[in-house]
């Protein structure tokens, strides 16, 4: 595989296994509005927006700062939070890219405080030099916004040195919006069907 000088990762089901913690968050953002969400839907959220779940719910405008409120709490919930396990690969990974000279940033429809406690909980922030979520960019995934943003904070590297690897589709769409490399973490097959680069592990991004 092409060598990047920045690898750009979305970081809920690539990075880390966030998904007991999201199943926690997501379900008492639901219970706060007296409705309840099923494991598959809380992947789906996951993968999307917060924008997009809310309008998938047709919540009115009172449910959605009951639920918009109960998410940023959740978020915010350091016991929640202590489920969040970085994945097998991970660290590894960074730090051999980090060892290439490569530039390590993340773009997430998470939020940016979110994402650095889990980052300080694991000792990985020093694996990082930038990174754009939700409550920094105006415009989610799959719009090209946060990745130029991110690509915007290091202006000597050229979009065709810089990758995105992402476990949805929306992260896919992400990268060709923006004009990069976008690879698709399959780790459980589940995109066979899908018709992009794709990779298993992040350790297939070591491979030349």
């Amino acid at each position: 595989m092409k060598q990047y000088k920045l690898y750009i990762f979305d970081f809920d089901g690539t990075l880390v296994d966030s998904y007991p913690t999201m199943c926690d968050i997501f379900g008492s953002a639901f219970k706060t509005i007296g409705q309840s969400c099923t494991p598959d839907e809380v992947t789906q959220y996951m993968r999307g927006s917060l924008i997009a779940c809310i309008g998938s719910r047709g919540l009115n405008s009172s449910q959605t700062n009951l639920f918009i409120g109960a998410i940023m709490a959740g978020l915010a919930n350091k016991e929640f939070n202590k489920k969040t396990k970085v994945y097998y690969d991970t660290i590894d990974v960074l730090s051999r890219l980090v060892g290439r000279g490569a530039k390590n940033a993340i773009v997430s429809n998470n939020s940016v405080p979110h994402i650095v406690e889990i980052l300080n909980n694991n000792n990985m922030t020093d694996l990082f030099d930038g990174i754009v979520g939700s409550d920094t960019c105006k415009n989610p995934k799959p719009a090209a916004d946060p990745v130029l943003m991110v690509m915007d904070m290091f202006k000597g590297i050229d979009a065709k040195d810089v990758c995105y690897v992402g476990d949805s589709v929306n992260d896919y769409e992400c990268a060709l919006n923006a004009g990069v490399d976008g690879y698709l973490l399959d780790r459980n097959g589940e995109y066979a069907l899908i018709n992009a680069p794709k990779i298993a592990t992040l350790w297939d991004l070591l491979t030349l």
